[in-house]
């Protein structure tokens, strides 16, 4: 006799809430959240620790709704071209499973994504109930992020608004053109951005609802480069006032269209959260940041954006660190937001002339002499210098591009772990 085996809830949570890692939670940079069952005697499927934009951490239930989906996403493990068993929680099933979790205290907040099941309106209508019972039945007012399905219509966004902390739209690629060679099902302008924009007129409104919205994007899959990439991520930050843009590496699925398609170096991800930190972060403007990029228009995997600007402009160095201003003092390699501020409280008081000043503010002086001056210590000729650099920084190239983890001794700027104010200093990812 065949007896068909349903899956109970537990089970669903190990499926679809292992389903939900290809969407981002950790800061930009860092390596993703260990599940919280990799932590713990007792596995808990589905429950993560992610990092907020506060530097905070939490624990979220990160889970599907279902992982069925009828988009032909050339990329994307839950597309239908993918041959495998799916499955799918009941509204109030996965409502009422959150529920348990958090008078459990084993969970803090929500990140609740889907396929795209039906359309996407009738799937975010689906995400919308599940937050709806979890809000007004049981009254819960924490950290719920949600995701908007591409084509969902305007008043499924608004009710998404109403109920999220946070929303977000994957992005995927670019422009267009670019989408048009991973799905022909989707139409950017249509089904991706026009949410996006009516969840920024939401939230310019004032109106009472998610402070925010987030987008990911797929890099490497539509062949774009890094410079397409910052074109938009510019439009999304000074037009739409987004909180964060991630950046997740291609990796080729089995059965898609791009399995065949080399995956994207680990690396690259990284130094394109280099490049955001600097837009968002450092204020650094546009026609600078385009200064980092190869004649190709990708961001070199050898050093940091930041360096490989600095090494452009090295008729701008050094800089005088007794008398320059903020925005001078951070485009030093070695020295971020945090040291900045320190050096400008500390020669109030006194000169700045030692290395060992320096040092304690957290200045990362392997980077920083090139760039640098103060009594006692000017480096040699620009152009001279520029042509060591180059050459010093290219042996550690050699090592394999993988992404940063936290117990390494290497710092993802390159450094040692215990670089406690070098150029990235704050910058997600980082160990200092």
């Amino acid at each position: 006799m065949l007896i068909k085996h349903v899956p109970d809830t537990f089970e669903k949570l190990s499926i679809l809430g292992g389903m939900a890692g290809d969407d981002i939670l950790s800061h930009p940079g860092s390596p993703r959240p260990a599940p919280y069952s990799a932590r713990k005697k007792n596995p808990l499927p589905g429950v993560y620790r992610a990092a907020m934009p506060n530097g905070k951490y939490i624990n979220l239930m990160r889970v599907m709704f279902t992982d069925f989906c009828k988009m032909d996403c050339a990329f994307c493990p839950n597309s239908h071209w993918v041959p495998r068993r799916r499955h799918a929680f009941k509204v109030d099933e996965l409502a009422n499973a959150f529920m348990e979790l958090h008078r459990r205290h084993t969970v803090d907040g929500l990140f609740l994504s889907s396929g795209v099941a039906g359309t996407g309106s009738k799937t975010t209508e689906r995400l919308v109930k599940v937050v709806e019972i979890i809000r007004k039945k049981h009254g819960f007012k924490g950290y719920v992020h949600m995701k908007v399905m591409p084509g969902t219509e305007r008043q499924y966004v608004e009710a998404a608004y109403r109920l999220g902390t946070r929303l977000s739209v994957n992005l995927e690629t670019p422009t267009p053109e670019m989408m048009r060679k991973l799905s022909a099902m989707k139409d950017l302008e249509r089904d991706i951005l026009a949410p996006m924009q009516w969840i920024d007129s939401l939230t310019r409104a004032g109106a009472n609802g998610a402070v925010g919205q987030a987008t990911q994007l797929v890099v490497g899959a539509a062949d774009e480069s890094d410079a397409d990439i910052l074109t938009r991520v510019d439009q999304l930050y000074d037009q739409w006032n987004l909180k964060r843009v991630y950046y997740s590496p291609f990796r080729p699925v089995r059965h898609t269209p791009l399995e065949e398609h080399p995956a994207t170096p680990a690396m690259r991800g990284h130094r394109l959260y280099q490049m955001d930190w600097l837009r968002r972060v450092y204020g650094f403007p546009v026609n600078e940041l385009k200064l980092a990029f190869d004649d190709g228009g990708y961001l070199p995997l050898r050093h940091d954006p930041k360096t490989t600007i600095a090494l452009e402009n090295m008729d701008a160095f050094p800089v005088d660190v007794n008398t320059a201003r903020r925005e001078r003092l951070l485009r030093v390699p070695g020295i971020g937001p945090v040291s900045a501020q320190r050096i400008m409280q500390n020669r109030r008081r006194h000169a700045l002339d030692s290395w060992r000043d320096l040092q304690a503010m957290g200045v990362v002086r392997a980077w920083a002499w090139p760039f640098l001056a103060f009594p006692g210590h000017r480096p040699p000729r620009a152009k001279q210098m520029k042509l060591r650099l180059s050459e010093e920084r290219a042996a550690p190239a050699l090592a394999p591009a993988v992404g940063p983890t936290l117990g390494q001794t290497t710092a993802p700027c390159g450094l040692a772990a215990s670089c406690a104010g070098c150029s990235m200093r704050g910058a997600p990812g980082h160990p200092g």
